[in-house]
């Protein structure tokens, strides 16, 4: 089985392996903490689960174990949270350091190996850990906007009135604030006024917010999302999921490189290509400024 390593045992993390085992996907999952006890809770917790599973197993770890250079895929989600007064560049600089000391203790990794990450602001931090880990491009991904994806096709499918499973379309860009929903790829089509179509967009970009207000945290929808792409990459199902990735384009005479949420096809070794994104102007337009917005603060926030 492929061994897949999360580190971060609070409620995201605990979460992704819970729907891999329940989900069946076929791996073997470490947890790994700084918070002792909270590891071995969780492991626990989760042992509970495996009589319902056709074939997984999970473990807790630490940072001197020898099997961690086996690792085949590694799940970060430990972070920090932006605290009140701090910038975003505050929070990318805590986080950037957390990734460099993640990397420094897991060692040299396997040629291999996928590095996920879901901790945020994941796409500035999926660039970062593309410089901090000594792995190819395409093995380094963050989970970008396929959970906005899914608070999009939900909501589409409630106002059709068919199964979600049934809805395609994208949201696109950031996770965050200048992400975008890309009408133009929804399927089946549906007749929205612009004061519906901002609405329905203003809803997906504030849940995160409203989840978090009525309960602290989100984790149910992440630990979702993770899980499909865990099994994209294990099971080579080769998906077409919004994934933060390099999406290069010329922008005021300069290449734009930064990671960001765009349909990319998953598989066995990470993002096996990004097809062409068929795009009105207008969509075409936003994606650009939302990957100058990322890019610009990632330049003015060095890694040190």
């Amino acid at each position: 089985m492929k061994k897949v390593l999360v580190i971060g045992a609070g409620n995201v993390g605990a979460h992704i392996i819970n729907h891999g085992i329940t989900k069946h996907i076929g791996a073997e999952f470490f947890l790994l903490d700084l918070n002792q006890e909270l590891e071995a809770a969780q492991i626990l917790d989760l042992k509970d689960t495996l009589l319902f599973s056709h074939h997984a197993r999970v473990t807790g770890i630490n940072f001197d174990d020898e099997r961690l250079k086996d690792m085949d895929i590694i799940v970060i989600t430990a972070g920090a949270n932006q605290a009140p007064g701090e910038t975003r560049c505050d929070l990318l600089q805590k986080n950037t350091s957390i990734l460099q000391s993640i990397a420094g203790q897991l060692g040299e990794l396997k040629p291999s190996a996928i590095v996920l990450l879901v901790t945020n602001p994941v796409d500035i931090l999926t660039q970062a850990a593309q410089q901090i880990f000594k792995l190819p491009a395409n093995q380094i991904l963050g989970t970008g906007t396929l959970l906005d994806s899914a608070r999009l096709r939900w909501r589409l499918a409630e106002k059709m009135q068919i199964n979600v499973n049934h809805v395609h379309g994208y949201v696109l860009g950031e996770h965050g604030d200048s992400e975008f929903v890309a009408w133009s790829s929804i399927r089946p089509e549906i007749e929205l006024s612009e004061e519906e179509k901002n609405h329905m967009a203003e809803d997906v970009k504030k849940s995160a917010y409203n989840i978090i207000a009525g309960k602290g945290a989100t984790y149910f929808g992440i630990g979702a999302a993770t899980t499909k792409l865990l099994n994209a990459i294990i099971n080579n199902t080769k998906e077409l999921l919004p994934v933060s990735t390099p999406y290069p384009f010329i922008a005021n005479e300069r290449l734009i490189k930064t990671p960001i949420g765009v349909p990319a096809v998953i598989g066995a070794t990470g993002v096996l290509r990004t097809p062409k994104i068929k795009l009105s102007d207008d969509e075409l337009t936003q994606l650009q400024k939302s990957a100058e917005k990322l890019q610009q603060l990632f330049e003015s926030c060095p890694i040190k």
